[in-house]
């Protein structure tokens, strides 16, 4: 009798030792994932980085690409999409660099694309395209209403294009915007350009950021 009872219990003991040992091997695939993905960052994107720093672009660019070319978990696509568009824009290339920052929208989450966004509005407005600059600089206050300066920022470029564009209304609107509560130097020059084409006085001065 004790016999068998030894027998059970060694029996109970050895299917839970079997047991523990299944949820183990479970926990070590589970957490292969994460561990395969803690890559260090690639050496090409580092170089990257560097020939960007010392104005060498073209290098830049096809360093970037390479690594784009060999997807690793250390580096986004986005932040490798808008690190080419950074590049051509750097070279005055604007179309290569609107598709670039488009590319890199698509890979990012939905809190990085305000400042994406901008650049995407930017690149039109210099490349003379004003109805679709306007149209992509207002989706940052209608979609990104929280980003901070870049709201102001993007209304009055978007007047800026409104203007070159002969729509005097518009403009004026979309620099009262941008004026906000007139606290700032860039939100007083903003409400100036604002009156200024209201009254026909013409527009002076330099506004905020690079003005094409």
């Amino acid at each position: 009798m004790l016999c068998v009872k030894f027998d059970t219990v060694l029996g109970w003991v050895l299917m839970k030792i079997k047991l523990i040992i299944i949820v183990l091997i479970f926990l070590v695939l589970c957490g292969l994932p994460h561990l395969t993905g803690a890559q260090s960052v690639p050496r090409d994107f580092k170089k990257a980085d560097q020939m960007f720093s010392q104005g060498r672009y073209p290098e830049a660019i096809r360093l970037y690409q390479a690594v784009l070319s060999s997807p690793s978990r250390a580096v986004s696509p986005g932040l490798l999409h808008t690190r080419i568009a950074d590049s051509f824009f750097r070279m005055t290339d604007y179309q290569h660099a609107l598709d670039e920052y488009r590319r890199a929208f698509k890979e990012q989450k939905p809190g990085e694309r305000a400042q994406t966004q901008y650049w995407i509005g930017f690149c039109l407005l210099l490349l003379g395209r004003n109805d679709e600059a306007v149209t992509e600089f207002l989706k940052i206050p209608e979609s990104y209403p929280k980003s901070g300066m870049l709201v102001g920022t993007a209304y009055y470029w978007a007047g800026r294009a409104s203007e070159r564009m002969g729509k005097k209304d518009q403009a004026a609107e979309l620099y009262r915007k941008a004026g906000g509560k007139g606290t700032s130097s860039q939100e007083r020059f903003a409400i100036k350009k604002a009156d200024e084409i209201k009254t026909g006085s013409g527009v002076k001065g330099k506004g905020s950021g690079n003005k094409p």
